[in-house]
Parts: structure tokens; sequence; C-alpha cells
């Protein structure tokens, strides 16, 4: 049985691989359309409309797809932007988070070093270093001077000073704002980080970072932390100052009461001292002439009475000693109502007179002492022999604190400024702590059973005061006790030459 093909039974319907056909299709599907329209127009035209209508089907499609390829690219889009959103939230959660660490060791501490402890940790979150360092700026901005160093800190303080020397820092300083600079000494890349330090517009040093990453890999974020940073140390450091500041000049101010209140206490006592002590004397001196008197005839008598003798003697000791404190009462009492008077006068030998005076004394209580003064101390001006009398009691206080037991004892005098400083230094039991308030106050003494009158120090303090200086005590119980005389140093006034001779 031989079969025959559509082709061959029409020729008209032609090959699908003819040469020069369209073999797109649609453009296929209506020639075929052709084709068979001239065999069944019925079909034909049955088979156009299916044709058709899957032609629209078609380009709903490619509408459908081309909107979910839109709308998938925007989703990407947004996907895309919220992880760069949230890349960006988390970088800024990490600055706030270190800042806020930053901020919590500046409420908690006003220590300097551990401040800048916490900045230069903080920085090594932002980025690596090798060797970082804070310098301050010293003497109106002559100098640099490192306060802190971390790593590489050697290298890095000698790469600065080097950097200072060539106006680098300086330029910095005046940009007032973070730089970054190529090492131009490093062959892999190495930068310099430079960050001022800044208070109330005020250049107040710099922060230095020795980083291991080039200068085009950092970002704008990391150089503005790290002057964040660089600028809430800087803020820590300039309230800590303040704080010292603030807790000297209460320092001061309660010497200052102190001294305030020692004055018109002295004050009170010398005035009253000075009328109780006119009014005692003049009986006293009565007293002791007629127990001497008594002893001299029992003595011509030559009548043995051994207890009336030593009943006189008795008699006679208290009131020699009744009368060495009118006398030390008077003293107080002048030095409360008369100004030190202004002549000029060496320190040096003052001192040297004082414990020349004073060294049988201590030779007796195996006390050793050393006089270092400096050469060339200019003049003061007062009253040398009151000024000697306070060497002599504060140089017999120490004996009486060293008394039984041997010592040492230094006498130090050099110049400080505008001040010369006379330090008197034993190596005694020292002052227990409840009585330094106390022992210039008059007639206060731990030896009232050995004569102690409490004068002493009270007159010698008066008699500072009198000549514009101050006299202070240190002391440490077991470790001696150190009293301190500044005394002010004469301004010396340049002699104007007489136009009249030139």
């Amino acid at each position: 049985m031989v079969t025959t093909s559509s082709r061959e039974r029409n020729p008209d319907l032609g090959g699908a691989g003819d040469p020069g056909e369209d073999s797109s299709g649609p453009a296929r599907a209506r020639e075929l359309l052709r084709r068979i329209a001239a065999l069944d127009a019925e079909a034909a035209w049955e088979l156009g409309l299916h044709i058709d209508s899957l032609t629209e089907s078609e380009k709903e499609l490619q509408v459908r797809v081309g909107a979910l390829e839109e709308t998938n690219g925007q989703l990407q889009e947004r996907l895309t932007s919220g992880h760069r959103q949230y890349a960006q939230l988390r970088a800024s959660m990490d600055e706030l988070l270190n800042l806020h660490e930053l901020s919590e060791a500046i409420s908690t501490s006003f220590d300097v070093e551990d401040i800048l402890a916490q900045l230069m940790s903080l920085s090594a979150r932002v980025v690596a270093y090798d060797g970082a360092g804070v310098f301050s700026l010293e003497e109106e901005g002559a100098r640099l001077e490192p306060i802190s160093l971390r790593g590489a800190g050697d290298m890095l303080q000698e790469r600065v000073r080097i950097q200072w020397e060539d106006g680098i820092v300086d330029w910095v300083l005046r940009e007032g704002r973070p730089v970054v600079i190529d090492d131009l000494e490093s062959s892999e890349g190495h930068t310099f980080v430079f960050v001022p330090l800044r208070v109330g517009g005020k250049n107040i040093g710099v922060y230095a970072l020795h980083c291991t990453k080039a200068k085009d890999a950092y970002t704008q974020s990391e150089i503005d932390m790290l002057g964040v940073l660089a600028n809430q140390a800087a803020a820590a450091m300039e309230n800590s100052r303040l704080c010292t500041d603030v807790e000297a000049a209460n320092s001061r101010l309660k010497q200052q009461q102190r001294q305030l209140l020692l004055s018109a206490k002295q004050a009170a006592i010398g005035e009253l001292a000075g009328g109780v002590a006119h009014e005692v004397n003049n009986p006293l001196q009565i007293i002791l002439s007629r127990v001497q008197l008594m002893v001299a005839q029992q003595t011509r008598s030559g009548e043995d009475n051994p207890k009336l003798m030593d009943g006189l003697a008795l008699i006679e000791n208290n009131v020699k000693r009744i009368s060495r404190i009118i006398r030390a009462l008077l003293g107080f009492a002048s030095h409360n109502m008369i100004e030190a008077a202004g002549q000029p006068f060496g320190v040096a030998k003052a001192i040297h007179q004082a414990c020349a005076l004073t060294k049988h004394q201590l030779d007796q209580q195996m006390i050793g002492i050393d006089i270092c003064v400096e050469e060339d101390l200019p003049d003061v001006f007062g009253n040398v022999g009151e000024l000697e009398q306070v060497f002599i009691n504060l140089l017999l206080n120490a004996e009486n604190a060293m008394s039984g037991a041997g010592g040492h004892l230094a006498v130090t005098a050099r110049r400080e400024g505008d001040w010369l400083e006379i330090r008197f230094q034993d190596d005694g039991p020292g002052i227990p702590a409840e009585h330094m308030d106390r022992i210039f106050e008059p007639f206060f003494t731990t030896r009232a059973d050995k004569g102690g009158t409490g004068l002493g120090l009270a007159v010698s303090y008066r008699i500072i005061e009198n000549h514009g200086g101050t006299i202070t005590v240190e002391s440490e119980p077991g470790e001696g006790a150190c009293f301190i005389l500044r005394l002010p140093v004469p301004v010396i006034e340049a002699v104007q030459p007489n136009p009249s001779e030139s």
C-alpha cells in the first residue's frame, strides 16, 4: 500500500524548510492558514480565531512577564538598599556604643591616664594602628610633650617630634580637623593620623596614630569618629584639670581660713596675755625677792632647817618658772602688736648662729645636725633677732621630739622663685594627726609635765607672719616632722639714671 503525504496531495502546502520562507511563528501560522483556506474556508476561519486569541494571550503574558521582571527589579533594589541601610545603621550603633563607653569612662573617672587609655582602646575599634600617643602643648605652644603612649610609642614619639620641628603638626593644629598623612619613610604604605585636641576653641595638644592603612582606604566616617573621640577626651582632660584646680583652691582656702582663725585667736590671746602679764609680774617679783631674802637670812643665821630650805627652794624655782612664762607672754603680746623691722640680713648667718647656740643641747641628746644652705641666697628684710628666735625654737622643738633616743636633724635653705624656703626635718616620732591643727595654738603643749609652756611655736608663727611669710608642718607618725618656713624675697627696684647726669 502506497501512502502519499499532504504535500504530495496538495503541492501548494509547501515545505517548512523551503528556502526563502518566513519561519517565524505568527507569520508561518498565517501562511498555513492561507493554504488551508484554499481547501476548507470554514476550518480556516475557525483556526484563525484560535490563532488570534493565542496571539493576544501571548502578548498579555509578555506584558505580565515584563511587569513581574520590573517588580522583581524594584524588590531587588529595595533589598540592596535595605542591606546598605542596615550596614549603615550597624556602623552608627557601633559609633554610638563607642561614644557611650567613652562618655561613661569620662563621667566615672577624672584620672587623665584612665581617660587616655580608654581613648586609645576605642580608637583601635575604628582603625588598626601599631602606635598611638597623646601629646600636650606646653609653654603656650612652644613645646610638645608626650602624656600617654601605646604600642610603638618610642618610634611614634620620635617621628612626631620630627614632624613638629618640620611644622607639620603646627599645620594640623591650624587646620583644626583630623588629617591623614603618608608615612614617607614606610615602604608598605603606612600613614599617620593627626587629630587636634581642642577645648573652647583653644588647642591643648594633638592625638597621633601610626596606622597600617593606606591613605585612600580611610572612610569619612572613620575620620569623623576619631575626631569625635578626641574631642570627648580633650573635654575630659580639661574637666580633670579644672577639678584638680578646684581641689587645690579649696585646700588653699581651708588653709587660709585656718591661718585667719589662728591669727585672730592669737591676736586676742596676745592682747589678753599682755594685760595679765603686767599685772602678775609685779607680785611675782615681790614674792621672789622675799623668798631670796629669807634664804639669805637662814643661811646667815646658821640654823640647820632642811625642810624650810627645801620649801624655800621649791617656791623660788616655781616663781622663776612663772616668771619665764610671763616673759614669754610679754614677748608673744609684743609680736602681735609690733611689725617686723625692715632691715636686710643674711638667712645663712642667722641659721648658723641659731645652730651654734643650740649645739650643746643637741650634742647632749646625741642628735646630729646637717646644714645645707644654697649659695648666693638673697638677703631678707626683717628683725634678725626674731628670726634667730624662731630658728632656735624649731631646733629645740626637734630636740625635745627626739629626746632620749638620739636622732638626726637636717636644716636646708634654698630659693624657690620669689620665696626663701627653710626646712627643719627631724627623724623623731612625728606629730599625731589629732595634734596637727593645734600645734601653733598658744598654750597647746604635749610637754606640760616637763615645763613646756606651749608658746614657742605660737610666737614663731606670729614672727614669721609679721615678716610676710608662712610656717607649715608636714608629718607622718613614725617618720619625723618637717617644719617649712617661707620668707618673701624683697623686690629690688632698679635705680633710674638721673637725666641731668647724662
